[in-house]
């Protein structure tokens, strides 16, 4: 048993970049505007973006013609990429898509809305959704155990009945509670999903009205429009289109030039988003596969081919033509080292995460820097100015219960309450940041110390929450 404090010496031996955040007494609202909102973009890297851009764009304007946005797609790649495709939930993606335009949060007049990419490579099981979302303290499961295993992206569409979920669960709750699901029942209703292919299209349409549902009514309309995507989609077409005409590209090479496929297999070795990253035969060789059901298997690397060792689907040629047939195909999806490599490193988008993107982030470029040191040094000057210490992974939505203790608010709960008032959004930026991660704490220690030291830690869930004794 250890303190909450012996914890976060812990956390910050392991990852100092972290760990300096919850030592932090810089005001939240500064450290937005000297970290998160400025970015300035290599020229090169801007040319680099365009077409990827022209997806985004021809992607939002298909799932929304009826809406009036407004996005500056010119301000070069912003991702979010750290969040997990779905309804939105989880308290820290919230402070995400927040904290990156968080000085313009509520100026949509000067600076239009935004869209940020979100990876739907996760199972629906995964560990910060589990199936449904919580509300009021209760978890409500959206899909059956049987689909647990099934990645985000490979979902059909889904017809939501909100009351359904609720009746099926045998939770009691308050008429205000009732009353806002059924108020959300009636937003969704009203949503026109014949622009949606997939479940994780409805995903993006009704996230943009839950998001508009955490502001006040009364300064909503200043309140910028958050456009969650589905980002894996937009990587593979993009990738179809990259591969054929790109040979001169260094992650191109990475995946066909034997002589740098060397190199690149030596120092990706063990480093996460790659191969071997926790033991012998872990991660995947720069794709997942995908069978039939929509379940993720690992790919191995032997003879010039990419073999998933159960036979779930057929073996790849590491051949730009059988790549694109197999993407095609619905077989694989792109790995986070392929991801990684190509929107940050390559395109030199600004990436911004929860604590463990700014572990395994800053390591693909350290490991691209070494790939490159030799085989292209022009291309690692490039490299070399890409951002990836950009933290805005934040706990920033709370409020009080009847006996006076802070609650620390999931999607459904700041939407129910219109927590984003102009007077919490300015107390909230005059926080220091240090607050705002504070309750990241128990699960950052479980991800990012060695298993071997790990242990239980003693603490009370209001510690974490003390720089919020603002909230009413």
């Amino acid at each position: 048993m250890i303190t909450l404090q012996q914890a976060i010496d812990q956390i910050n031996k392991a990852n100092p970049f972290f760990g300096k955040f919850l030592n932090c007494d810089t005001p939240l609202k500064q450290y937005c505007k000297e970290n998160l909102t400025s970015h300035e973009f290599n020229p090169i890297h801007l040319k680099r973006q365009e077409p990827y851009v022209e997806l985004i764009k021809e992607k939002i304007d298909k799932l929304f013609p009826e809406e009036n946005l407004n996005i500056n797609y010119d301000e070069g790649m912003i991702c979010d990429t750290s969040a997990h495709h779905n309804l939105i939930n989880f308290p820290a993606i919230i402070g995400t898509h927040t904290l990156s335009r968080f000085e313009t949060i509520l100026d949509r007049e000067n600076y239009g809305d935004y869209y940020v990419l979100d990876t739907s490579n996760v199972t629906l099981s995964e560990v910060l959704h589990k199936r449904g979302v919580e509300f009021a303290g209760k978890h409500l499961n959206l899909f059956p155990k049987k689909d647990k295993n099934v990645l985000v992206s490979k979902y059909p569409l889904y017809k939501f009945d909100l009351m359904d979920w609720i009746n099926k669960t045998g939770h009691q709750y308050t008429k205000q509670e009732l009353d806002f699901i059924k108020r959300l029942q009636k937003i969704i209703d009203k949503i026109d999903f014949s622009t949606c292919e997939r479940f994780a299209d409805q995903v993006v349409k009704i996230n943009y009205y839950i998001w508009l549902e955490f502001f006040d009514p009364k300064i909503r309309d200043k309140a910028r429009r958050c456009i969650t995507l589905e980002h894996d989609e937009i990587l593979i077409k993009y990738l179809k289109t990259f591969l054929i005409e790109n040979k001169d590209n260094f992650v191109w090479k990475a995946l066909f030039d034997e002589k740098w496929r060397k190199v690149v297999l030596k120092e990706f070795d063990k480093v996460y988003g790659a191969w071997n990253y926790s033991g012998l035969d872990t991660g995947t060789y720069f794709f997942w596969a995908i069978d039939n059901k929509g379940k993720r298997y690992r790919l191995d690397l032997k003879d010039n081919k990419l073999i998933e060792k159960g036979g779930n689907i057929r073996d790849i040629e590491l051949t730009p033509e059988d790549i694109i047939k197999a993407l095609n195909e619905g077989i694989i999806t792109p790995s986070i080292f392929t991801k990684f490599s190509l929107v940050n490193c390559y395109m030199g988008a600004k990436v911004m995460g929860g604590p463990g993107q700014t572990d395994y982030v800053p390591k693909i470029k350290e490991a691209w820097l070494r790939v490159l040191e030799n085989l292209d040094p022009e291309e690692a000057k490039l490299v070399e100015q890409v951002s990836v210490y950009n933290m805005n992974g934040a706990d920033i939505a709370f409020h009080r219960t009847k006996d006076g203790k802070l609650f620390r608010e999931w999607g459904f709960d700041t939407a129910k309450n219109h927590t984003f008032s102009e007077e919490y959004l300015e107390k909230l930026g005059n926080m220091p940041i240090k607050y705002a991660v504070m309750p990241f704490t128990p699960l950052s220690y479980y991800r990012l110390t060695p298993a071997e030291e790990r242990q239980k830690i003693d603490y009370n869930e209001q510690d974490l929450y003390q720089g919020f004794e603002w909230v009413k």
